[in-house]
């Protein structure tokens, strides 16, 4: 284990995903070794994106500039960008008075988001493939008055697609009705539609129960599951599909879940945050990709929501409009760069 993290650690930029190692380099950052990771002092993040930082308090950041916000925590898996809770590749650090942040979530976490002008695009993403969770036997989470998660999925998934097309965005749908469709299939269906995004439809659950929504992209190479804690596991330092399009899952996450925690803008403990991981529809596919979980059945005032379409109507109109601000982002891109879906 130990001579394949040293071998990944000496390969340096060959775990950075596409146009970050040029913009690194570009932007002379020093790069400070700690424990098995490289990280990067704070003051040459705020010099580089033009923050400032508020008056100290122990053991906390404030961050702030034209571009954004940053607040985070010594140690914390989370930090807040722009206010919104963001899942970290590896916690804040503070040693001797000085703090620092991992590569790793520099290039994956804050400079798509703050950047996203920047984030490589190859293709003009104009569609999208909506993936409704579960479905036939395989039920999904219970909700507190015994309806099932692969209903509610289902029907979210045509809410979806209809605000859509009435947009004039394609859709595909990797199920329509109650059947069971293997991930691997989902995979398939995705790999059939470049120049797609993917969106997968899900409700939680949990006991203790949570609350709230959570948006899910694919951790980066190198990097732990944020339900893993900070513990890297050998199957961490695979290369996967997805991980070819790390700064698009970001941005993609970020503008869909900036809009799911507007739905209840007065309820404190809605955003659960974007966080990382590596299930099988995000890490085997091609396509830039998240998965939804908006709300936990588990908890009686989310499944109270829940069982009302008037909430998952509103739920789905949110996620449309994170497409939208996507789409927006992106084209700019993907028209300087003048490559469409089958060139």
């Amino acid at each position: 284990m130990r001579s394949l993290i040293q071998a990944l650690l000496l390969a340096g930029t060959a775990l950075l995903p596409l146009g970050v190692a040029r913009a690194q380099g570009a932007a002379g950052w020093r790069l400070v070794p700690i424990g098995a990771r490289e990280y990067v002092p704070i003051e040459d993040f705020c010099r580089f994106y033009a923050l400032s930082a508020a008056e100290p308090v122990v053991g906390e950041i404030h961050l702030s500039g034209r571009i954004g916000t940053v607040e985070g925590k010594q140690g914390s898996p989370y930090v807040f960008i722009d206010g919104i809770r963001h899942a970290l590749s590896f916690p804040l650090l503070e040693r001797d008075g000085r703090w620092y942040l991992s590569r790793t979530d520099l290039s994956c976490l804050f400079d798509p988001i703050f950047r996203p002008s920047h984030v490589p695009v190859r293709l003009w993403f104009r569609g999208v493939v909506i993936d409704p969770g579960h479905g036939g036997e395989d039920k999904g989470a219970r909700s507190c008055n015994g309806r099932y998660e692969k209903d509610y999925a289902l029907d979210t998934a045509r809410r979806l697609g209809s605000i859509l097309r009435s947009q004039g965005i394609p859709t595909v749908f990797t199920r329509t009705s109650d059947v069971f469709v293997p991930l691997e299939q989902r995979v398939r269906i995705a790999q059939s539609y470049p120049g797609y995004v993917f969106v997968s439809l899900h409700y939680n659950q949990s006991e203790p129960s949570g609350h709230g929504v959570e948006t899910y992209c694919l951790a980066p190479r190198g990097a732990p599951s944020s339900n893993n804690g900070t513990w890297v596991r050998r199957v961490d330092y695979l290369p996967l599909v997805g991980n070819e399009n790390d700064l698009l899952n970001t941005l993609l996450a970020h503008e869909i879940h900036l809009e799911l925690i507007r739905l209840r803008p007065d309820d404190p403990e809605m955003d659960r945050g974007v966080r990382r991981a590596r299930f099988v529809v995000l890490r085997d596919n091609p396509l830039p990709g998240v998965l939804v979980e908006g709300g936990f059945l588990s908890d009686p005032s989310d499944s109270s929501s829940i069982d009302r379409p008037e909430y998952r109507q509103r739920l789905a109109e949110a996620v449309a409009r994170g497409l939208g601000r996507f789409f927006q982002a992106t084209h700019t891109r993907a028209s300087a760069a003048r490559v469409l879906p089958g060139d």
